[in-house]
């Protein structure tokens, strides 16, 4: 075995197969400890991350009435789908810190199988989430034609689909025993000698999972990009030209709060579409890739791709989860409102409980107060809100 060898040696009696070679897709051997070390690290703080601020923003949509709209719908939807990503994570520390399979074949199966159809539902969220905001910016009337209930329905359909698409995955990905009896889980499409199954499968997957959302996502966003512009620029040819010039100076100061806020919309959004499309082409572009090295014949062992190469691909997508949250709630007016709202009434709880464990001790001290117009929830239609 070659050092840091991601590619197995191995009989196929199920498939048809024979003796061939097999990718290793969580395990390697021969990989230095340091690295090994770091995979792990980036993995743990991925999943504590991803799993608080996630836990958040699905508090605050449940939480409060107000905030159940159809855009906080979507989100909610995109934190089940984040946590159920990044659930897999502490199999994947396992399998990195002990190099072979262990976990038997059901965890096979079942953890690529989450892995693909989160990525399916998220990517596909974010999709109907800039389609909402496309319709609510570009197109008149100016405002959304999905309810909460409708937004359910679609996410509901969303999740459908991912789990039928991908139910190949639990038949294909099994668990494997290779060259000095080592076992690994790996992904062995059924021969066929007339046509190529996993050419069949992996072409329109991706197609469908990765180039369809991500093409409608950034089409959704330029065309907010360029209305967004457009309104800044007439405003700023209005305001040059002093047209029309009895306006208010009350009127030209929400002109120029409007302008700012179109600014700052712009760059978010300018950062959410980098986001997306730095942290999900490189899992789409190595899966590619996983296919073209795979497809060799049995003589050439000139593998260029390794184990390693598919982990970090997969913590890049991984940390969509906890920028995600970060991007669509915390930047949100009315989501970091719900935030304070909950950490002021969880002080003024602390505070009334140590008031009736020690009335004697805080004898003439009064109740702490917090004012409701602090956390009033703004009801302006926002591309980020």
């Amino acid at each position: 075995m070659s050092y840091n060898s991601s590619y197995f040696f191995g009989e196929d009696k199920i498939s048809g197969w024979g003796w061939r070679y097999f990718f290793g897709f969580y395990s390697e051997f021969g990989e230095e400890k340091s690295g090994i070390i770091l995979e792990v690290c980036i993995f743990i703080c991925i999943f504590i991350l991803s799993i608080i601020t996630n836990l958040m923003i699905a508090a605050a949509v449940l939480k409060y009435p107000e905030m159940r709209t159809v855009t906080n719908c979507f989100l909610l939807n995109l934190t089940v789908a984040d946590i159920a990503f990044v659930a897999g994570v502490p199999f994947l520390i396992y399998i990195r810190l002990n190099s072979g399979w262990m976990l038997g074949n059901v965890v096979c199966k079942i953890l690529p199988y989450s892995q693909f159809v989160c990525g399916f539902v998220l990517l596909w969220t974010l999709m109907w989430i800039s389609m909402d905001r496309h319709r609510c910016i570009v197109i008149p009337p100016f405002r959304s034609q999905l309810t909460p209930k409708r937004a359910s329905m679609l996410t509901a359909i969303t999740w459908l689909i991912a789990l039928v698409v991908f139910l190949p995955v639990v038949i294909w990905f099994r668990e494997q025993t290779v060259n000095d009896n080592l076992r690994i889980c790996t992904l062995v499409f059924p021969r066929n000698d007339r046509v190529n199954v996993s050419l069949i499968f992996i072409v329109p997957t991706l197609l469908l999972t990765c180039v369809t959302p991500l093409t409608l996502f950034v089409y959704h966003y330029q065309r907010i990009f360029r209305k967004l512009n457009e309104t800044r620029d007439r405003w700023k040819e209005n305001e040059k030209n002093k047209y029309p010039s009895n306006k208010s100076d009350v009127l030209r100061q929400q002109e120029e709060i409007r302008l700012s806020r179109h600014i700052r919309v712009i760059r978010i959004l300018l950062l959410n579409v980098i986001v997306v499309l730095v942290m999900w082409l490189p899992i789409s572009v190595i899966m590619f890739l996983i296919y073209v090295d795979g497809s060799r014949p049995n003589e050439d062992t000139n593998f260029f791709l390794r184990s390693h190469h598919f982990i970090w691909s997969l913590q890049i997508a991984l940390f969509n989860t906890v920028v995600n949250p970060l991007v669509y709630g915390v930047l949100s007016e009315n989501f970091r409102k719900c935030f304070s709202r909950m950490w002021f009434r969880s002080q003024r709880r602390k505070a009334l409980n140590k008031i009736y464990n020690d009335p004697f001790a805080h004898n003439g001290s009064r109740t702490p107060t917090f004012h409701k117009s602090h956390f009033q929830f703004t009801n302006s239609i926002s591309i980020i809100d």
